[in-house]
């Protein structure tokens, strides 16, 4: 029976959506909140209905008929209505200030009242009615809510815009409820995949990418990690088997060919002490030195393959005394062909390196005597070490013909040699010893030609913790 794959439950187009519905639904209910609680402010005789306003000065409108301006009571008109006494002045028509006769309004109110004019959230109306004798009398009320209360009303900010900001912040406070909510969502479903990338970036390839998505473009971004994650296992798991099997057969050649390399050098040592004559004495001398190469080749592809096999752990190492030690064997291998050594340790005293002391040491010495093989007698060869950043580089740099092409293309493979300039069987297993050496502890081997001429090789690796 086919295993049943569980579907995320949301797609991301769904779940902005929803953030939408879901926001506009908290909106409504703080609006729906906010209205009640007006009505039972208004029950509770706190404020007044907004049309309060309006039946005072339907009110004051049946009393003003019978006054006059010169027996005008304004005590007996409603609170809620603000009036002002007008001669010479027709209704709904403006009028100045020389036309005031009284009023109980106050400046701001009184220019409004004169021109009909009206304020942002206080819409001001107008009722225009003529006394007996003639005198227009102008009534002006708000259609908002006021407090029930006249004291509150002169010490208190207006009733409705303080509410109408209540509601302004109940709304901002549900969008960012719900903003805040559907964010945290999001930030969870990001933090899974730069979990996962982080998994990668960091070469762990042991274990599963964290978790799957409730949203479906981000489970399937994590589907696609684990797949990747799967492959880059199963490739480098291949690679690693064929990397130990080369090992393994580089330490049977080695050991093979270890004994009639030995016969061939006894011999050749048992003819040199018989009395020759020249024509025959240089063929054997040849096949000494032949043999004596090849035993150093062999001894160097030996500890390859040993190394390999059965890498050492890196332990602390103080950085300037291993330094140091890369100094006395840069100098040993350039006194004897003449080439002069130069030493630069840009290490801070107390730097602390993970190394495979003994592995990386050879990596070392092997790019420094390539550089004393190739170095023009006379000339020198530099060995800098200094930290750049949270890297070591450990520099050998050399004022020999450079390297050609092949060696910049393909250094550091194994057996990779060119065939001029700075070719004679040794760099290439030199070079890929110094390369595997960065790679183990995390770094790696970068070539390059000096345009003054030269070369330039540099092991890079982790300073480490």
């Amino acid at each position: 029976m086919e295993k049943r794959v569980n579907r995320p439950a949301h797609t991301l187009g769904g779940l902005l959506f929803g953030y939408l519905v879901r926001t506009g639904l908290a909106c409504l209910g703080a609006a729906a909140a906010w209205f009640a609680l007006l009505l039972v402010l208004i029950e509770a005789g706190f404020v007044l209905p907004a049309y309060s306003g309006s039946d005072a000065a339907l009110r004051a409108m049946e009393l003003l008929p019978a006054m006059s301006a010169d027996h005008f009571d304004p005590d007996a008109l409603p609170e809620l209505c603000r009036w002002v006494l007008l001669e010479n002045t027709v209704p709904d028509a403006a009028a100045s200030r020389a036309d005031v006769l009284a009023t109980n309004m106050t400046d701001a109110q009184l220019d409004l009242a004169l021109v009909q004019g009206t304020l942002l959230f206080n819409t001001q109306f107008y009722r225009d009615v003529q006394l007996i004798d003639g005198t227009l009398c102008r009534l002006q009320y708000d259609f908002s809510v006021p407090y029930a209360d006249p004291a509150l009303r002169q010490v208190l900010p207006d009733f409705q815009i303080l509410w109408t900001v209540l509601l302004v912040l109940a709304l901002a406070g549900m969008i960012a409820w719900s903003t805040r909510r559907t964010g945290r969502l999001l930030r969870a479903e990001t933090a899974r995949l730069t979990d996962a990338c982080r998994l990668l970036a960091a070469g762990d390839l042991s274990g599963p990418v964290p978790g799957h998505s409730p949203v479906r473009e981000f489970d399937a971004a994590l589907r696609t990690m684990e797949s990747l994650r799967e492959g880059l296992a199963a490739s480098l798991k291949a690679q690693w088997a064929m990397e130990q099997q080369r090992s393994e057969q580089i330490a049977a050649l080695a050991h093979d060919l270890k004994s009639p390399l030995a016969i061939i050098q006894g011999n050749a040592e048992l003819l040199a002490e018989d009395h020759l004559p020249d024509s025959q004495r240089q063929p054997v001398e040849a096949i000494l030195r032949g043999a004596a190469r090849a035993g150093q080749y062999l001894a160097a592809l030996r500890a390859a393959a040993a190394d390999e096999l059965s890498p050492a752990p890196a332990r602390p190492v103080d950085a300037a005394a291993f330094a140091a030690a890369l100094a006395e064997t840069g100098q040993a291998l350039c006194a004897p062909p003449g080439v002069h050594f130069f030493f630069r340790n840009l290490f801070a005293s107390g730097t602390v390196l993970m190394l495979r002391e003994q592995v990386f040491h050879r990596a070392v010495e092997n790019l420094l005597a390539n550089a004393a093989r190739f170095a023009p007698k006379g000339s020198c060869v530099t060995l800098t070490c200094r930290m750049e950043g949270s890297f070591a580089l450990f520099a050998v740099q050399d004022e020999g013909p450079g390297f050609p092409p092949e060696i910049l293309r393909q250094g550091g493979q194994l057996l990779s040699t060119g065939n001029t300039a700075r070719a004679d069987g040794h760099q290439g297993l030199g070079l890929w010893f110094a390369r595997r050496a960065a790679e183990s502890h995390g770094g790696s081997l970068l070539l390059s030609n000096l345009c003054t001429g030269g070369a330039l090789a540099v092991l890079r690796l982790p300073a480490g913790d």
